[in-house]
C-alpha cells in the first residue's frame, strides 16, 4: 500500500464564500498519495458558463477516517480544483446532520435541502425500497471479481435506475465490502455458534430474516450507538466490513472476528437530482468524472485497508481472527437456503410478478 499521508484539517465551510476565497481553501483532508493527487486528477472544465458558487453537504454513516468519508474529501478536492474553488463539498461523517440516523440521512438526501451528496449502504436504502436488498442476499458473491462484474454490468444499471426513481443521480457504486462478524464470546465457525450470541444488526428486514434463519438473537441498533452497547455488554457482537469495524475502534471492545464473507454490502454515491440539475451539461460532465474518480478511490483504498487490517489484527492479537477456510460455510448456506424465496415474496408483495422478481435477482448472479 502507498504511504498514505493524513492531512491535518477538515474542510468545513460555514457559509457560501466568494470564488476567490474558496479557491484558496484548504481541502487537503483526504489520504493523498502519489496516485491520488487532486491537482493532477481533477476533471478539466471546457465549458464557457461560469460555475455557480455552491456549497454542498456530503454525509456518510461511518467516521471521518473511514473510506466513505475519504471519498467525500477527495470529491471536494477534485471539485475545487475543477471549478477554481466555486464548488465546495462539506463532509459530515457519522450522519452528523441527522443525529446518527442513517435512514434520516438518506431521506434528507432525497429532500435535498440539508444534504445534497451522500454515500450510504444498500442495506439502509432497502428501508425505502426492498429492491436494494438484492445485493446482500447471502452467498451471492464469492469474491471481488464477482462483485466487480455485476456492478459494472446489468445489476449495477438496475440499481441506478431504481435510485433515479427517488430523485437521485447515482454517480457510482462504492464498496463497504463483505460483512464480517465480531463478538466477545467465542470464535464463530459454524451456524450453531450463533445460538447464544446477541447480535447488533442494522435496520434491514433482509438482515433480520437471515439472522433468524441462522438462529441468532439479533437486535436493530443505530451504528452510532453500537460501540457503547458492545462495551457495556448490551450486545455481544456486530457484523460489518473490516474498515467500518476499524474506523469505529470496534476491535477494542471485541475479542473475535470471523471472516466468513457471508454477504456483501455496497455503497451508493448519490447526488440529489435537483441540486445536480442547477448545472449545465458541460458542468455535469465534470461532476460525473470527479464523482467516478472519488468512487474508484474509495474502492481502491478500502480493499488495501482490508488486507492491512486483517494482517494487523492477526499479528497484534487485537482480535482472534478466524479465516474463511476455517469456517463451515455450508452450515450457514444450508440454514439460510430459504432466503431467496423469502426475498421473492417481498418483491412480489411490492408489485413484481414472480418471473420479474426472479429475473431481477438473476441479474446479480454471475455465471456458474
Amino acid at each position: 500500500m502507498k504511504n498514505w499521508k493524513k492531512a491535518l484539517s477538515l474542510c468545513l465551510a460555514a457559509a457560501i464564500l466568494s470564488p476567490s476565497a474558496l479557491a484558496s481553501a484548504d481541502y487537503a483532508d483526504y489520504e493523498a498519495s502519489d496516485v491520488y493527487v487532486a491537482s493532477e486528477e481533477a476533471a478539466v472544465y471546457t465549458g464557457t458558463d461560469e460555475w455557480p458558487v455552491t456549497v454542498w453537504n456530503y454525509t456518510c454513516s461511518t467516521g471521518d477516517t473511514s473510506t466513505w468519508a475519504q471519498a467525500g474529501y477527495y470529491f471536494n478536492a477534485l471539485m475545487q480544483e475543477s471549478t477554481d474553488g466555486a464548488v465546495m463539498i462539506n463532509v459530515y461523517a457519522a450522519d452528523q446532520l441527522t443525529n446518527g440516523s442513517q435512514t434520516d440521512g438518506i431521506q434528507a438526501l432525497m429532500d435535498g435541502a440539508t444534504i445534497q451528496v451522500s454515500m450510504h449502504s444498500n442495506l439502509i436504502y432497502a428501508n425505502f425500497d426492498t429492491r436494494f436488498n438484492v445485493v446482500s442476499l447471502p452467498y451471492l458473491f464469492e469474491d471481488y471479481d464477482d462483485v466487480d462484474a455485476v456492478m459494472a454490468g446489468e445489476g449495477g444499471e438496475a440499481l441506478k435506475e431504481v435510485l433515479a426513481e427517488y430523485g437521485l443521480v447515482c454517480e457510482g457504486i462504492g464498496e463497504n465490502g463483505f460483512r464480517q462478524i465480531t463478538n466477545s464470546k467465542k470464535a464463530i465457525t459454524t451456524v450453531s455458534d450463533l445460538a447464544d450470541i446477541k447480535m447488533r444488526i442494522c435496520s434491514n428486514d433482509l438482515c433480520a430474516e437471515v439472522y433468524s434463519e441462522w438462529g441468532c438473537d439479533a437486535t436493530v441498533m443505530n451504528w452510532s450507538e453500537t460501540y457503547t452497547a458492545l462495551q457495556q455488554g448490551t450486545v455481544d457482537g456486530e457484523e460489518n466490513p473490516e474498515t467500518a469495524i476499524a474506523s469505529n475502534s470496534v476491535q477494542d471492545v471485541q475479542d473475535y472476528i470471523s471472516l466468513w464473507n457471508a454477504y456483501y454490502d455496497c455503497l451508493f454515491f448519490c447526488i440529489n437530482q435537483s441540486a445536480y440539475d442547477q448545472f449545465t451539461d458541460e458542468q455535469k460532465a465534470v461532476i460525473d468524472e470527479n464523482a467516478a474518480k472519488a468512487v474508484a478511490y474509495q474502492i481502491a483504498i478500502n480493499r488495501e485497508n482490508v488486507e492491512e487490517l486483517v494482517a494487523e489484527w492477526t499479528e497484534s492479537g487485537a482480535m482472534e481472527v478466524t479465516t474463511l477456510d476455517e469456517i463451515d460455510s455450508d452450515s450457514f448456506k444450508e440454514a439460510c437456503s430459504g432466503t431467496e424465496d423469502w426475498y421473492i415474496s417481498q418483491l412480489t408483495a411490492n408489485g413484481m410478478s414472480e418471473e420479474e422478481a426472479q429475473a431481477y435477482i438473476d441479474a446479480f448472479k454471475t455465471a456458474e
